[in-house]
């Protein structure tokens, strides 16, 4: 051997099963306190006090949020059918003027007929 060399100290074939157990027992007895803690200061700290309901529950919102679902909404089908009505029925638009309204489809034939009779 040359002078000065030191050889390196012999590995170790296995972990150190003592020192890793007591490091994880220490680490979750730290843990656990923590929870522990935590716990006892949301009783002791923050009173339970139910909250009220909001004012605006139940309005109607011009956002994403609270809108009423399509399925509920019934606007859009009760217009058409007075809509619809309004076409295939009569009646007046002006009574003090004499103005009535008459079907669509009778309007259209009256239209057919008075050009029929201008065509030459």
């Amino acid at each position: 051997m040359s002078e000065g060399f030191t050889p390196p100290p012999p590995e170790h074939r296995s972990l150190p099963g003592r020192r890793l157990v007591a490091v994880g027992c220490a680490w979750l007895a730290v843990v656990g306190v923590a929870l522990l803690v935590i716990r006892w200061s949301e009783h002791r700290f923050i009173p339970w006090v139910p909250a009220p309901l909001p004012s605006e529950l139940g309005r109607a919102e011009v956002a994403d949020v609270n809108q009423r679902p399509f399925s509920l909404e019934d606007g859009a089908p009760r217009l058409r059918a007075a809509q619809q009505a309004r076409l295939r029925g009569y009646g007046w638009v002006d009574r003090d003027a004499g103005v009535i309204h008459v079907p669509a489809e009778r309007a259209l034939e009256q239209v057919l007929a008075d050009e029929q009779g201008r065509r030459p």
